[in-house]
């Protein structure tokens, strides 16, 4: 358990550091969408290295404009790694219509930025 925790800390780190300074905006070795590159279309994740990116430089708002769905998918990620398994949140946040909530909210969302182009 401890090695996880130690585990996680160290990619979590790597990870910050690396898109705190790599913009992908102005890269030409950032991955890109391979349903974007294939359709020119959005996908619901479309942005979000750029978002993370912004976040991670104190530019907030810039963040959320790249995915607005990303801040509250992370909140909700966050959610079900500190509530521990077995306890009723999580439980609430894992159950089958919790699941059919956020698999709705993302293919609105993945509808509306292509229709809206938002």
């Amino acid at each position: 358990m401890v090695y996880k925790i130690i585990l996680w800390i160290i990619g979590l780190s790597c990870f910050c550091i690396l898109f705190h300074y790599f913009d992908p905006t102005h890269s030409e070795i950032a991955l890109k969408c391979p349903f974007w590159v294939l359709t020119g279309l959005e996908c619901p994740g479309c942005g979000s290295q750029r978002a993370i990116h912004c976040f991670l430089n104190g530019r907030i708002w810039e963040g959320i404009q790249y995915n607005y769905i990303l801040l509250p998918s992370l909140f909700y990620v966050i959610a079900l790694t500190l509530f521990p398994k077995g306890g009723k949140v999580y439980a609430a946040l894992t159950s089958s219509t919790a699941c059919w909530i956020v698999l709705a909210v993302f293919m609105v969302w993945w509808v509306v930025r292509n229709l809206v182009g938002i």
